[in-house]
């Protein structure tokens, strides 16, 4: 046994050695690699001595020349023209001058209404056909031609015969004549109706005279009518 492995391990290295014979030959020739020189190191760069001057000069950012854009590569575009003022203009002024316009036409025309008005020949206070009255009262008695005027009495014994009253037309004379009526109590029971025609002074005393010779206790009513408006009343009682 030990006879034969030697036998094989003496074949095998014979083997291996013609194998290895057989590639050295077939293979490219083996170079010995040699690794490139490094670089020369970088000059040192030579700078100024350190002073504070220098020292606060400013240094320019590399990343900021980088940046900046190269000159020429475009054209600057000139500013726009502001725009015209009517872009800006409101329209609210144009409301407030036709506004004001207006108003001032208006009140040009009144002031011409006005001048007119005060030019006119003022209309008297009472056309024909017309009564305005200004007073309308029950009195104690009829006052003579001439006299003080009446004092305002709205309260007589029963059965007294006459009622004056007193009617103001403000001068009106020559008219047509005016309805009084007389009513009693609520609801009305008339007891005088009669027509009369105001004096031309302007002061009128009108005597009530109830049929029956005396006027009953209880409120009376008197109303004036012209052409069927009415133009005054007022009012006495009786006790």
């Amino acid at each position: 046994m030990p006879d034969q492995r030697s036998l094989l391990r003496g074949r095998l290295a014979v083997a291996i050695d013609g194998v290895v014979d057989v590639a050295a030959r077939l293979g490219p020739p083996v170079t010995q690699a040699t690794a490139p020189k490094p670089p020369p190191p970088p000059p040192e760069a030579v700078g100024r001595p350190w002073t504070l001057a220098a020292a606060m000069e400013p240094v320019l950012s590399p990343a900021a020349e980088r940046t900046a854009p190269p000159r020429g590569t475009f054209s600057v575009r000139p500013p726009e023209p502001p725009p015209p003022l009517e872009h800006h203009r409101s329209k609210m002024p144009l409301v407030v001058i036709g506004s004001s316009l207006i108003a001032v036409v208006v009140v040009a025309l009144l002031m011409i209404r006005l001048l007119q008005a005060g030019t006119a020949v003022p209309a008297p206070m009472n056309s024909p056909g017309e009564i305005a009255l200004t007073g309308v009262r029950p009195v104690a008695a009829a006052p003579p031609t001439g006299g003080a005027v009446p004092v305002t009495q709205v309260s007589f014994p029963a059965m007294t015969a006459v009622v004056d009253i007193e009617v103001n037309s403000g001068g009106a004379a020559g008219q047509a004549p005016v309805q009084v009526v007389v009513t009693l109590g609520q609801p009305a029971q008339t007891i005088i109706q009669n027509d009369y025609v105001l004096s031309p002074a302007g002061a009128t005393v009108i005597p009530l005279m109830p049929p029956g010779g005396g006027f009953a206790p209880g409120n009376y009513t008197v109303t004036i009518s012209y052409k069927g408006d009415l133009v005054g009343s007022t009012a006495f009682a009786v006790h």
